[in-house]
């Protein structure tokens, strides 16, 4: 891919003239460490730009980004002074990733603007304090990166896509599994402090979940985190009984691999 590199030239904002000239076939920008604060002009980058870098500016707020260019996939914009989803509505609707590390941002408030096709975000070092709201985040995302924000439970954690695979939640106040069967049952990686949490038999609540009791411990054995608490829970009766199930379950697959497939469907 073609790319220009325009970091570091004191660029304050898209109305300057090395932006006006860059040539038109350009699929990668690097704007990173410039001064720009404002998405206003922005409908003056190429329309052939694919990957747009802004980290290390001064942008405070999705207005008036409506004029970026319609084929932008990925959009960073880390270390910026961005508070809000708000104006994100005004965002291209085919961009996939979008990172915002590093900004100001304290709720998913707004997030429903979001483009609907994006598949990673990326909120690392935020103020996030609260799964709340997150309902509006876009229903096809996979990839939720809370790194470093201030969540401290998984309340309202039912609230996320359902099609979230990854979630990572290291350095956050998270100390208890309470509210944790409200997580996407698709999840397939949980990054967590495990040290930070205490291990009880709050981890049974995922046994009250409306399906099947052998497909909880499915459930459970997709986060890699919760391996050894499930090795260390004292099983009650009714947990002996799905443990053993489990077992046989196992024996079956050793037989006839294929039927491996058709039972994580």
């Amino acid at each position: 891919m073609t790319a220009a590199d325009l970091s570091h030239k004191e660029i304050e904002s898209f109305n300057d003239t090395l932006i006006k000239e860059l040539p038109k076939g350009v699929e990668i920008l690097n704007l990173y460490g410039n001064q720009i604060s404002s998405f206003k002009g922005c409908e003056n980058l190429p329309i052939s730009i694919k990957i747009l870098r802004l980290g290390d500016n001064q942008i405070s707020s999705f207005e008036h980004s409506e004029g970026l260019p319609i084929n932008i996939k990925e959009l960073y914009l880390y270390d910026n002074q961005i508070s809000s989803f708000e104006h994100s509505e005004n965002l291209p609707r085919n961009i996939k990733e979008i990172d915002l590390m590093g900004n100001q941002i304290s709720s998913f408030e707004h997030s429903e603007g979001l483009p609907r096709n994006l598949k990673k975000l990326d909120l690392i070092d935020n103020q996030i304090s609260s799964f709340k709201h997150s309902e509006g985040l876009p229903r096809n995302l996979k990839i939720l990166s809370l790194w470093f924000n201030q969540i401290s439970s998984f309340e309202h954690s039912d609230q996320l896509p359902r099609t979230l695979k990854d979630l990572y939640l290291i350095g956050n106040q998270i100390s208890s599994f309470d509210h944790s069967e409200g997580l996407p049952r698709n999840l397939k990686q949980l990054i967590i402090n495990k040290t930070q949490i205490k291990c009880s038999q709050k981890i049974l609540r995922y046994a009250q979940f409306k399906f099947e009791p052998l497909e909880t411990i499915k459930f459970l054995q997709h986060y890699q985190d919760f391996v050894s608490i499930l090795n260390e829970i004292k099983y009650n009766p009714r947990l002996e009984r799905m443990k053993s199930k489990l077992e046989e379950e196992e024996k079956q697959i050793k037989k006839d691999p294929e039927s491996f497939y058709k039972l994580i469907i």
